[in-house]
């Protein structure tokens, strides 16, 4: 009898086992609708290997590179695309494995990076191999998307674009010029078209500079917190003007320490009217180690994916503050790009009024009549502004924090048709 017991035990938990293995939210997700998808691995140093994930417009890779292709350049730095762009932003499923009405895969073909190598589901053989620079970054970025076009060559002529966020957008312009040259001087084919930068961490003086006021004016902070984190923002500036980047880094830690300790109440930098992001991310984390991870032949199952890398954030401090302006205006001067800049009016981490300040002072052939530029209202019901000039525009976009895609899709949409259309 208690053999028998044992029995139905055992043939219980293997019962239970098996239903587990076969309920698969991810899985039956894809089952309804499979949005063709490759992976693949790239080493871009030895011992150094970057991830991709390409998503094929709509689902399919039949007359695919007949359609837009956008390279998406995630933020951190240390933030995996393969999860935060992926299931909380422009893929095709959102965190819940439910298919997003907002996905950037309807009608264009998008490629996820998990950058810099250690990210997500890049990793390196070494930890001495961990990038240190935006420099380094940039370079490991494109080295990877010349293996892309060199492994498919189908999009090679396809209209191409890059879009950023956060940290990505201060690599944004860096990577287009590293990109641009390559194809002038013949080392790349690709139809370069365009580049969209989010939320960008292009000025990071701009950027700190606005965070008290923003705080303040939004009654987060009161004034005597104000006071002590305006300080902190003028030496972070004070030290970014003298190149002394990890001085500004050690005052930027100050400020931020400051408002954590003072508000009185727990601020989510991403959106200063959201909250619970941590718990958020964990989820995400927990739902791809058991449901997606699985599903990747190429990707070693001993990898505990997290959204976020610790040691890659940790190696590039030094590099955290060094602007890209140049690059930009680079940009504007000598290429026909097409480029947009946009940020949300509820982003503690980059606060609008610190990005319209930097983009207002970029030196270029049209910064004259950019600057005179009549704002036009963007589609929807009180969903913000832009303006433009020549290739250039800048979008102010009402109720978004520093992840536009998800928080005004509406809005994200114009950018990206405004971006993607045809030269006038």
């Amino acid at each position: 009898m208690n053999v028998i017991l044992m029995l139905t035990a055992l043939l219980g938990l293997v019962g239970a086992d098996v239903f587990y293995e076969e309920y698969n939210p991810y899985t039956e997700a894809l089952s309804d609708h499979p949005w063709k998808s490759e992976q693949k691995y790239v080493e871009v140093r030895p011992g150094a290997f970057m991830f991709y994930w390409l998503y094929y417009a709509d689902g399919t890779s039949s007359g695919a590179d007949r359609k837009p292709l956008i390279i998406w350049v995630q933020g951190g730095p240390g933030l995996a695309a393969s999860g935060i762009a992926n299931f909380m932003e422009i893929g095709p499923l959102n965190i819940n494995m439910q298919p997003r009405n907002h996905t950037w895969v309807k009608g264009r073909n998008v490629l996820l990076i998990d950058h810099p190598v250690g990210t997500g589901f890049s990793y390196v053989t070494d930890k001495s191999l961990l990038v240190k620079s935006d420099r380094m970054m940039a370079t490991d970025l494109s080295k990877t998307i010349k293996a892309f076009f060199r492994t498919h060559k189908e999009f090679r002529k396809t209209p191409t674009y890059l879009f950023s966020q956060s940290y990505g957008g201060k690599l944004c312009p860096r990577l287009a010029y590293y990109l641009h040259t390559a194809i002038e001087k013949k080392r790349l084919k690709m139809n370069f078209k365009g580049i969209g930068i989010g939320s960008g961490f292009v000025s990071p003086k701009e950027s700190v500079l606005a965070i008290p006021d923003f705080l303040y004016n939004m009654g987060a902070i009161d004034q005597h917190t104000f006071l002590k984190c305006n300080v902190a923002a003028l030496k972070v500036a004070e030290f970014v003007d003298q190149r002394n980047y990890t001085a500004a880094l050690q005052w930027d830690s100050i400020l931020q320490k400051t408002v954590f300790d003072e508000s009185g109440m727990t601020l989510n930098f991403n959106n200063i009217n959201q909250v619970d992001f941590e718990t958020m991310v964990r989820n995400l984390d927990s739902k791809i180690n058991n449901y997606v991870k699985p599903t990747l032949n190429i990707v070693s199952q001993r990898i505990d994916y997290k959204h976020m890398s610790d040691e890659v954030f940790e190696n590039m401090r030094p590099s955290m503050f060094v602007p890209s302006t140049k690059f930009l205006e680079i940009l504007l001067n000598k290429t026909e790009l097409n480029i947009a800049v946009y940020n949300g009016n509820l982003d503690i981490i980059t606060p609008l009024a610190g990005a319209s300040n930097w983009v207002h002072n970029l030196k270029w052939h049209g910064a004259e009549e950019f600057k005179t530029a009549e704002r036009i209202k963007i589609n929807g019901y009180r969903t913000g502004f832009y303006k433009k000039a020549r290739r250039f525009s800048f979008w102010w976009v009402f109720g978004s924090g520093h992840w536009v895609p998800e928080d005004n899709p509406v809005a994200m949409e114009q950018i990206l048709e405004h971006v993607m259309a045809s030269e006038e």
